[in-house]
C-alpha cells in the first residue's frame, strides 16, 4: 500500500479505542539487515479488553503484511487498507502480532535512512510523531495508549543501536532496547547506524551524545558546550519541578535530514545535525542551539511524565517547554529572553494573525493531521507569552507548587488542561477560568496603541476583529526622548477601557509593552518620531518591541515598507545584539525588498540592505559576532558578482574565514548573479557532504536559467528519491525575487499542481513543501487571483490547503502594502 493512503485517525475514533482496550505491553522485533529499500518489523502487542466489546483497528502502514494473528487466529489480510487492520476487542487478554515488510523513509518520518555522501555510511532514526509511527511498526496509535516498549534489532555488527531505553548488545548485530515506563507511541523512537559518540554522566544520569562519523571532529569540538548545557538543564528542572528526571539514560542524537528543530523522544533525543555546527558558530547560534536542548529536556516533564490525552491539548507540551527553555537559559551562558522577543514571537505573531489562527488550546482538532496542522507559533510563542503573563499574576510560589501537584498525580499518565487548572487551584490561584476563556479558547492578537499627543495619552486595547475577547494586559508605558533616553516608564493593566496615561512633553515617543511582557500588536503614537528613535534607542527590550511593531505595520499596509527599510538599515547599524542584526536585515533582505516591493524596486532596496550590512561589517570588531552576522547578510544581499569571487578567492574583511558554511553562501549568491553551475559542482566537489548537497540543491534552482529551473521544478512537483531536505532546499530557492520574469510562466503552475503532490508526499513534508515552495515574491494582484482560485478547490489535501491559506494570506499583505504605498516612480528617487 501507498503511505499517502492512509486514513488520519480521528479523535472519535481515539476514544472509543480507548474505551475498548488497554495495552498491556509491545515488543517490536526489526530486522535491518537486509539490502533493498524495505525492511521487516513485527509487533507483538499485549493487551486486555475491557467489558464492552467492539470492532476497532490495528494501524500499520507498511508495503506488504506478511503475517497478523490474533490470540493465535489469523486475521484477513483483504481487510488491511488505508493504514488500518480491523479487529474486535472482547473482554479479556489478548495477543496480537503484525509482521509487515515496511518501507525505509526518505522524508523525515517514520524510519528514516540517510546514506552520508561523504563516506557512503547508512544512518537510520526514527520519527513516530505524530502519526508516524506505524510505519515502521504495527500499534495502537493514539497518545493516551501508553504501554511500556521491548525492541528487538537485528542490525550490521558495526552499527550502535539506541532507542528509549538502555540499549543492550545480546550478540553481535542483536540489540535489546527495553523501557519499563509507559511511553506513548508517538515517543518511540530508534537511533541505528555507525555512529559516533560522545559519554558523559551527571547526577548518576547516563549521557550520550551522537552523530554522523562525518561529523565526528565537529562532535568533539562541540560536545563540551552541549554537555554544560545539558547538565545545567537538568539541575535548573529538577529543583523547580521537585520531580527527578525519570527515564533512565539521556540520550541526544544528533541526526540528518531531520524534519523539526528536534523531538523529545525519552531517553533519546533527536536533533537536527545541523546543529552540530561544522563552521564557525556565533553565540546567538549556540543560543538557539541552547534553547532546543532545554526545550526538549523540559519535555520529560511536559509531554513524557505527564501526557496529553488528545491533540488538542499540545500547548502542554509545546508552550510549557517554549516557556521553561527560555526561563532555563538563565541559568546558563545564554539568557534567551531578546531572541524570544525577536524572533520567536515574531513567529508566532504571524501565525496568529493568519486566516488559520487558531487559540492555544482546545482547538477542536477532528483528526491526527489537522492537529498537525496546528503545530506552529502559536502553539510555541504565544503560547510560552501567555504563561509569562500568567506566572506575573499567579506569583511565582503557585505556579510551581501547582506544577508538582500535577507531575505527583498524573505520572506516567495522560491529562487534559482541567487536570492542571486544578492543580494550580490547589496551590491557590484564583481567576484560572476566566483567564483561560479570554486567553487560551480565542484566537487572534489584541492591538495596543497610544493615541493622543504629548503631554497626556491614552492606551487603548482593541480585541482582533471577528474574535472578541476581554483580555487584560499587564504591561509598562514608557516615553523616550529623542536621544532614546527613557523619561518615564509607568506599569498599568490596560483592557476594555483606555487608560490614560501623563507623558511629559520631553517624551517624542510613548510605546505601550516597553518591557516586551504581553502578546499583543504594538503601536507608537508617532510612527514617524518613532522611526528617528529606533538608531539611538539603546535599551534592549523596547528597541525589540519597537522593531516587532515595524514589522507587523508593515505586514499590516499601515506602514511604508520604504520607511521601514530606511528605519531599520538606520537601526542596523547601532544594534550591538547579533540575533537582533540577523533578524531585522533578514527580514528587510528577504520581506522589504522582496514581496513587498514591486520588481524594479527590488534591487534598489537590496543595495541598501548591502550598504547598511558593509557599514555594520566596517565597524564591528574584527573577529566579532557582528562582523560575522553582517557579513553574512553582505554576501546574501550583495550584487557585485566581482566583489563575490574576489571574497571567494580568499580576500575577505580582517578575521573574516571562508569556511565551508560560507563559501556555501557566497557559490550560491555568485551563481545566482552570474549563472556558473560548474561553480556549484566544483565547490561540491570540494566539499562532498550531506550539508553540501543540500546547498547545492538550493544554489541549482536559484539559477538564472529556464532548464535550470524546469530541472528544480521536477524535483518540487514530480517523485523522486530525493531527500526532503532537497525538497525544501529547492522550494526555497525557486521563485527568487529577482527573476520574476523568468518564473513568470511557473507561477499558474504552481497552483495548477501543488495539490497533485500529496500523491507522493505525506504529513509534514506535504505542507512545508508546499509552503516554502509558494511563489510570494510574485506580488501580484493577478497572482493572488489565481491563489484564490486554487483555495476555492474543495479536494485540497489538508497540509496543502494550510500552506496556500498561509501563503496567501501573505502574500495578500504584500499586494495590500505595494498597492497603497508604491507610487510611480523610478529606482533612482526610491525612498525620496
Amino acid at each position: 500500500m501507498s503511505q499517502t493512503d492512509r486514513i488520519s485517525l480521528l479523535r472519535g475514533e481515539a476514544v472509543q479505542r480507548a474505551q475498548l482496550l488497554r495495552v498491556r505491553g509491545m515488543r517490536v522485533e526489526l530486522d535491518l539487515t537486509a539490502a533493498g529499500d524495505t525492511f521487516t518489523s513485527r509487533t507483538t502487542l499485549d493487551f486486555d479488553g475491557g467489558a464492552q466489546s467492539g470492532d476497532t483497528f490495528v494501524d500499520v502502514a507498511g508495503v506488504d503484511l506478511l503475517e497478523a494473528t490474533l490470540d493465535s487466529a489469523p486475521l484477513d489480510h483483504r481487510e488491511w487498507k488505508s493504514g488500518r487492520l480491523p479487529l474486535s476487542a472482547t473482554a479479556g487478554s489478548h495477543t496480537l502480532v503484525v509482521e509487515a515488510r515496511m518501507s525505509y523513509a526518505s522524508d523525515g518520518e517514520g524510519l528514516h535512512r540517510h546514506v552520508d555522501p561523504a563516506d557512503q555510511q547508512t544512518y537510520l532514526y526514527a520519527m513516530s510523531f505524530l502519526d508516524a509511527a506505524p510505519r515502521w511498526f504495527a500499534c495502537f496509535d493514539q497518545p493516551d495508549l501508553k504501554s511500556p516498549y521491548q525492541i528487538e534489532v537485528r542490525a550490521p555488527e558495526h552499527w550502535t543501536v539506541l532507542g528509549n531505553g538502555p540499549s543492550v548488545l545480546m550478540r553481535p548485530g542483536l540489540w535489546r532496547i527495553g523501557s519499563d515506563r509507559p511511553l506513548s507511541t508517538y515517543q518511540v523512537t530508534l537511533v541505528a547506524g555507525p555512529y559516533v559518540s560522545v559519554l558523559d554522566s551527571h547526577d548518576g544520569i547516563p549521557l550520550g551524545i551522537h552523530a554522523r562519523a562525518s561529523l565526528a571532529d565537529h562532535l568533539h569540538a562541540e560536545a563540551p558546550d552541549i554537555l554544560e548545557v545539558t547538565k545545567a538543564s537538568f539541575d535548573y528542572y529538577h529543583g523547580v519541578f521537585g520531580v527527578r528526571y525519570p527515564f533512565g539514560q539521556y540520550h541526544q542524537a544528533f541526526v540528518p535530514d531531520f524534519n523539526a528543530g528536534a523531538m523529545e523522544n525519552p531517553g533519546c533525543v533527536t536533533f537536527r545535525d545541523r546543529l552540530i555546527f561544522r563552521a564557525r558558530a556565533t553565540a546567538a547560534e549556540r543560543a538557539t542551539r541552547a534553547g532546543t536542548i532545554a526545550h526538549e529536556m523540559a519535555h520529560m516533564w511536559f509531554g513524557n511524565l505527564v501526557t496529553l490525552r488528545w491533540w488538542d491539548d499540545l500547548w502542554l507540551n509545546e508552550s510549557f517547554a517554549e516557556y521553561l527553555a527560555h526561563r532555563c537559559g538563565e541559568v546558563t551562558r545564554y539568557p534567551l529572553w531578546t531572541e524570544f522577543g525577536i524572533v520567536r514571537k515574531d513567529w508566532g505573531a504571524v501565525a496568529d494573525q493568519s486566516p488559520s489562527t487558531h487559540p492555544v488550546a482546545r482547538n477542536g482538532s477532528a483528526d491526527a493531521q489537522a492537529a498537525l496542522a496546528d503545530v506552529d507559533g502559536i502553539s510555541y510563542a504565544k503560547g510560552a507569552a501567555v504563561l509569562k503573563q500568567l506566572v506575573s499574576s499567579l506569583g511565582e510560589p503557585v505556579f510551581w507548587a501547582g506544577l508538582r501537584d500535577y507531575f505527583d498525580r498524573h505520572a506516567f499518565a495522560n491529562a487534559e488542561m482541567a487536570d492542571l487548572m486544578a492543580a494550580w487551584k490547589r496551590a491557590g490561584a484564583v481567576g484560572l477560568d476566566d483567564w483561560a476563556k479570554q486567553w487560551l479558547h480565542t484566537e487572534g492578537m489584541d492591538r495596543i496603541e497610544v493615541r493622543g499627543s504629548r503631554g497626556q495619552v491614552q492606551v487603548v486595547r482593541t480585541a482582533p476583529p471577528g474574535s472578541p475577547a476581554e483580555r487584560t494586559h499587564a504591561i509598562a508605558v514608557a516615553g523616550y526622548d529623542t536621544l532614546g533616553a527613557a523619561v518615564f516608564s509607568i506599569p498599568v493593566k490596560i483592557g476594555a477601557k483606555p487608560v490614560t496615561v501623563p507623558a511629559p512633553t520631553a517624551a517624542a515617543v510613548v510605546l505601550p509593552d516597553a518591557t516586551d511582557d504581553t502578546w499583543a500588536s504594538i503601536r507608537p503614537g508617532d510612527w514617524d518620531a518613532a522611526l528617528r528613535l529606533l538608531p539611538v534607542l539603546r535599551d534592549p527590550a523596547p528597541r525589540v518591541v519597537l522593531l516587532n511593531a515595524v514589522r507587523d505595520a508593515v505586514r499590516n499596509a499601515e506602514l511604508d515598507p520604504a520607511d521601514a527599510l530606511a528605519a531599520i538599515c538606520a537601526a542596523a547599524e547601532t544594534e550591538t545584539s547579533e540575533v537582533v542584526l540577523h533578524s531585522i536585515l533578514t527580514f528587510a533582505a528577504d520581506q522589504l525588498c522582496g514581496a513587498y516591493a514591486s520588481p524594479l524596486l527590488r534591487s534598489p532596496r537590496t543595495r541598501a540592505v548591502n550598504a547598511s550590512a558593509g557599514a555594520v561589517v566596517a565597524a564591528s570588531e574584527p573577529g566579532s559576532d557582528r562582523q560575522l552576522a553582517a557579513f553574512r547578510i553582505a554576501v546574501h544581499s550583495s550584487d557585485d558578482p566581482p566583489r563575490l569571487s574576489r571574497w571567494l578567492a580568499g580576500e575577505l574583511p580582517d578575521r573574516i574565514i571562508l569556511d565551508a558554511e560560507l563559501r556555501w553562501a557566497v557559490v550560491d549568491r555568485l551563481s545566482m548573479l552570474t549563472c556558473d553551475p560548474d561553480l556549484i559542482e566544483e565547490t561540491l566537489r570540494q566539499d562532498p557532504t550531506a550539508s553540501a548537497q543540500i546547498h547545492a540543491a538550493h544554489a541549482r534552482a536559484g539559477l538564472p536559467d529556464l532548464a535550470a529551473k524546469e530541472t528544480a521544478w521536477r524535483v518540487l512537483m514530480q517523485p523522486s528519491s530525493a531527500s526532503a531536505y532537497i525538497v525544501y532546499a529547492t522550494a526555497s530557492s525557486f521563485f527568487t525575487p529577482t527573476q520574476t520574469e523568468l518564473t513568470a510562466p511557473f507561477v499558474a503552475a504552481y497552483f495548477d499542481e501543488i495539490a497533485d503532490t500529496a500523491r507522493f508526499r505525506t504529513g509534514w513534508a506535504l505542507g512545508r513543501a508546499a509552503l516554502l515552495a509558494y511563489p510570494a515574491s510574485a506580488s501580484t494582484p493577478a497572482t493572488l487571483r489565481l491563489a484564490e482560485g486554487a483555495l476555492a478547490r474543495p479536494d485540497l489535501p489538508g497540509p496543502i490547503r494550510r500552506s496556500l491559506v498561509d501563503g496567501t494570506d501573505r502574500l495578500r499583505r504584500a499586494v495590500a502594502a505595494i498597492t497603497r504605498f508604491e507610487r510611480p516612480r523610478s529606482p533612482s528617487n526610491e525612498g525620496a
